[in-house]
């Protein structure tokens, strides 16, 4: 139910935080960032705002190709001066206003091009729609590598310390004359390691926080507090709800088949080209003339056109249109297909993530309990010096497997959404 709700929580959060879709500037973020920020941010990314623009360049044209199948009006003024006396006319003058307007009666190609003009209009909207969804999900995807690469270095600092520890015990058991002197040297050579592995840590958490900053459009010198989510699961699981959610709301789908909706319009269209066309023309005028040839009048003509010969070009057209109607027929089947396997796929990602994050913990509970013995042994001097290192190595890559399943099946669950369409913003 969470997830379902995400492009509503992200709406509210852009509007408190104003990001305003028109504003390129990047924005210098200080303290928490969560999952809805991400959202929010995204949808108004560098993608999402190009894509956007497209959509309204279409929504544009859709409105100028449907406008040339409604009545238009026009005003006129014209002037005439004659002085042509040489050739038996007589001197004259007229200054007149007019209104024209031109009604379409029957215009059934028109209509046919204004209609895929609007489906057109559509199918750029589910683009960027779809480009929203895409910019979201890598968003979240960045998002959570950061948030891993900050968990990382925190523990490897944690390993630092243990490391230390068992240190700072080596040294005051070589003091005591209870262990040899060449362990202190393997003791350090093991906290320099675990320091460079911190060192390490550190400077991918950088590139990987520089990465969300250039796909959220964050200032450099943002210090955004990132969190490692705790995985949720998902309350649906049945594939075929879930494709059928997928078939409903994700854009490139609704795109696939408003494209094959406007084929069809452009096949009418074409063949629409043998039909007449039938316009009325109405013209009313308003004026002086010398010598007088009356203040106002008007005129009221029907225009016919019906083309005979054009050479082809009207047969073609139509085989043009039939042949993109197949084209995209097959492009929405190819579609589908592709939304089938997206949603496979993530459930079995998800599955196996979710498998893998069992495994680590059940390892990291088992390392925890290996180091609890070992240390207990280690100090009455039962057990060998080794296996505290051993033991302290097995728990930091315990620990640190479940932080990487942590967020792999977190990015699974980001996957399975973006499959089935969640991110993309409703209506479109």
């Amino acid at each position: 139910m969470r997830s379902m709700h995400l492009s509503a929580i992200a709406v509210v959060v852009a509007n408190v935080l104003g990001l305003s879709p028109l504003s390129a500037k990047p924005l210098r973020w200080i303290g928490p960032l969560d999952e809805a920020q991400v959202i929010a941010r995204a949808q108004v990314s560098f993608g999402a705002r190009l894509a956007a623009l497209n959509a309204k360049i279409a929504d544009e044209r859709a409105r100028s190709t449907r406008a040339l199948a409604l009545p238009q009006v026009s005003v006129s003024e014209s002037t005439l001066k004659s002085t042509l006396a040489q050739l038996g006319m007589p001197a004259a003058r007229q200054t007149y206003a007019s209104l024209n307007a031109t009604v379409p009666l029957f215009a059934p190609q028109a209509w046919a091009a204004a209609r895929a003009a609007g489906s057109n209009a559509v199918t750029a909207r589910a683009i960027a729609a779809m480009s929203v969804s895409r910019a979201v999900s890598d968003a979240l995807v960045a998002y959570n590598a950061a948030a891993l690469a900050r968990a990382i270095e925190k523990l490897r600092a944690v390993d630092v310390s243990d490391q230390r520890s068992h240190l700072a015990f080596t040294l005051e058991r070589v003091q005591s004359g209870a262990a040899p002197r060449y362990l202190i040297a393997r003791d350090e050579a093991a906290v320099a390691q675990a320091r460079q592995f911190e060192e390490e840590s550190r400077f991918e958490a950088v590139r990987a926080a520089h990465a969300l900053d250039v796909q959220l459009n964050f200032d450099v010198r943002s210090k955004p507090v990132l969190t490692l989510g705790v995985p949720e699961v998902p309350t649906v699981r049945d594939v075929a709800a879930l494709e059928r959610r997928a078939y409903a709301q994700r854009p490139d789908v609704i795109a696939a088949e408003r494209s094959l909706f406007a084929a069809r319009e452009r096949i009418a269209a074409a063949r629409d080209g043998y039909l007449p066309t039938i316009s009325a023309t109405v013209q009313t005028y308003n004026g002086t003339s010398n010598p007088a040839l009356g203040k106002s009048g008007s005129q009221i003509g029907i225009t016919a056109s019906l083309p005979l010969f054009d050479g082809g070009s009207r047969g073609s057209d139509i085989r043009r249109a039939e042949l993109e109607y197949d084209r995209t027929r097959v492009e929405l089947g190819r579609t589908k297909l592709q939304v089938q396997a997206d949603v496979l796929d993530a459930l079995s990602d998800m599955e196996v993530a979710r498998r893998d994050l069992a495994a680590a913990s059940s390892g990291l509970r088992n390392a925890k309990i290996d180091m609890r013995i070992t240390d207990l042994r280690a100090r009455a001097g039962k057990g060998i010096e080794l296996d505290v290192l051993d033991a302290l190595a097995t728990l930091a890559h315990a620990r640190e497997n479940v932080l990487r399943a942590t967020a792999r099946y977190d990015d699974s669950l980001v996957g399975l959404r973006a499959a089935v369409g969640d991110y993309a913003p409703h209506p479109f």
